[in-house]
């Protein structure tokens, strides 16, 4: 039986489209509580090629927010930080863990938080194969979230009454978890506040448990 030509025609440009691969990293748990002992966050390769991959610790800035407007500050750039993290790179063969140990360095006052960021790296000479072979590579990094505590946690909370809603403010050393908030009449999604970042609820009826209505 003959090929159709137009149908040939029709593979070409899928046969000529490298499959990608997927660097597969990924990091457990992903949220850890750091006190005063240290503690390890383990890196895992469930993909079927080595990694080499990049550890980073930074602080961040504005806990509470979408982490697409989080501000960070890499551990690297502090002169006294409070937390550590190594070792900053490590090779993983396919289906190998190892881990990443969180150290602290100091007390901390109140809460601080930390962004803990995996990355697949690709060496030169890699890139260089797999441009020739024509591979395609798709690198994600992964986040973890780290939560540096004081010796005694204070949570509490303080709402003030505005012209447009409610001022929710940490007014303890750590965060403090709000659920069954109504907003006009509507369950707002459980949050966060955490200390010296107060939260704005705007609205002109608001009610949150345990506190006097907005």
């Amino acid at each position: 039986m003959r090929f159709p030509l137009f149908a040939a025609l029709l593979m070409l440009p899928v046969l000529a489209i490298p499959a990608p691969a997927f660097a597969l990293i990924d990091i457990s748990p992903k949220e850890s509580v750091v006190r005063d002992k240290a503690i390890t966050v383990r890196v895992i390769n469930k993909g079927d090629r080595p990694e080499y991959v990049s550890i980073s610790l930074s602080r961040l800035l504005n806990p509470g927010v979408e982490q697409g407007s989080e501000r960070l500050e890499p551990i690297t750039l502090m002169i006294k930080p409070a937390l550590y993290a190594f070792p900053f790179r490590i090779t993983l063969a396919p289906g190998q863990s190892k881990t990443v140990t969180l150290k602290p360095l100091r007390d901390v006052k109140q809460e601080q938080v930390y962004r803990l960021d995996v990355k697949p790296v690709i060496r030169v000479n890699e890139a260089d194969d797999r441009a020739t072979t024509g591979n395609v590579v798709i690198s994600l990094s992964f986040s973890g979230l780290v939560r540096q505590l004081p010796d005694v946690e204070k949570p509490q909370l303080s709402v003030t009454c505005e012209s447009t809603g409610a001022l929710l403010t940490a007014s303890g050393n750590v965060r403090y978890p709000v659920e069954g908030v109504k907003v006009d009449g509507a369950t707002v999604i459980p949050f966060n506040v955490y200390p010296g970042e107060p939260k704005l609820l705007k609205g002109k009826s608001i009610s949150i448990p345990g506190q006097p209505a907005c």
